[in-house]
């Protein structure tokens, strides 16, 4: 579909009565959610890259405790972490967009494909992965019901710069394809709260789309084809609640994890190639992203990994080791 008419036809339902539920039976019948080609094999992707990140940097996930920023309409990465042996994942959302019936096929394609799936997390089996694939096999009830068996605790409406849970009460705190969609004061204060609810040695982990997500509709156009417009012409065309995006560079959102005293142990930056090649070429920039080289604004995702120094001391540590443990079942 042509991007324009996508966009006026997000701006037209975000306006509507019931407009959540209206978006998504238009993207269960013409858009990315239609039935018989929901996909979770993107989580898959995603989750495996995130493990692979922590293992390397030597951090296990067996027996830990997940913040997931942006639930989104299903639970692909909480149900990976559930099957290598992580604790506990709360996944938080301003929006409830938590569909039962994307959850209930998603989990079908985990069963689908347990082999294939068990092959690509192999190195992060803790041991129980193909009992907890058969407990999936095995299951039947409601969402609810799902939640408990996965390990999941979803909240929603919440908001991730003010959240009620303790101070050091999960080990990692992540996010995939969220920040773009977050005005940049409020990814610096979803950073400040990530450092209050972190436990001693905690890790951030979190994975940026930068590409206009147009695009994936419509690859008529680049991945930066939204940096041709003002704010105002962009705020026109994507301004609604299911196109939001900040159009920030991979300089800005390094620079508010710098802000936030993030200490990086590793980034990962893609470049596109086609959108370099425009840019080479003469494609029509806004006077306010001029000023940026062509590589720097052609980075299309970012990938970042870091903790906090300051939450690495012995007296945090000692701090943490003789608080009390936590209840989870009792915070919904």
């Amino acid at each position: 579909m042509n991007w324009r008419y996508k966009a006026l036809l997000q701006t037209s339902i975000a306006r509507m009565p019931m407009s959540d539920h209206i978006y998504y039976l238009v993207q269960r019948s013409i858009g990315q959610l239609k039935k018989g080609q929901f996909d979770p094999q993107e989580w898959i992707v995603a989750a495996a890259e995130m493990l692979e990140w922590l293992q390397r940097g030597g951090h296990s996930i067996a027996g830990k405790r997940f913040l997931e920023v942006g639930t989104g309409q299903a639970l692909g990465i909480p149900l990976i972490l559930w099957l290598c042996g992580a604790e506990q994942t709360v996944t938080v959302d301003v929006n409830r967009y938590l569909s039962a019936t994307l959850v209930k096929e998603s989990n079908e394609y985990f069963v689908r494909n347990a082999d294939k799936i068990h092959q690509i997390y192999k190195a992060y089996d803790d041991g129980g992965f193909r009992s907890r694939l058969s407990k999936l096999s095995a299951f039947s009830g409601d969402l609810a019901t799902f939640l408990d068996l996965i390990h999941v605790d979803y909240h929603s409406p919440a908001d991730a710069t003010q959240l009620r849970f303790p101070e050091h009460s999960f080990d990692f705190h992540y996010s995939y394809s969220v920040f773009e969609h977050v005005p940049p004061l409020i990814i610096a204060a979803i950073l400040k709260e990530a450092r209050r609810v972190l436990r001693p040695r905690g890790v951030l982990f979190h994975t940026i789309d930068l590409s206009d997500h147009f695009f994936y509709g419509d690859d008529s156009i680049t991945r930066i084809n939204f940096l041709r417009f003002s704010d105002k012409q962009w705020h026109r065309w994507a301004g609604n609640k299911y196109m939001y995006h900040n159009r920030l560079r991979v300089a800005e959102h390094l620079k508010l994890f710098e802000t936030a005293g993030v200490s990086l142990e590793r980034e990962s930056r893609a470049v596109d190639e086609r959108s370099l090649e425009a840019l080479k070429n003469g494609f029509p920039l806004y006077s306010g992203f001029q000023s940026a080289r062509p590589e720097e604004l052609a980075v299309t995702a970012l990938q970042v990994m870091g903790h906090f120094p300051d939450l690495r001391s012995d007296d945090v540590v000692q701090a943490h080791s003789n608080s009390h443990a936590i209840e989870w079942k009792h915070l919904k």
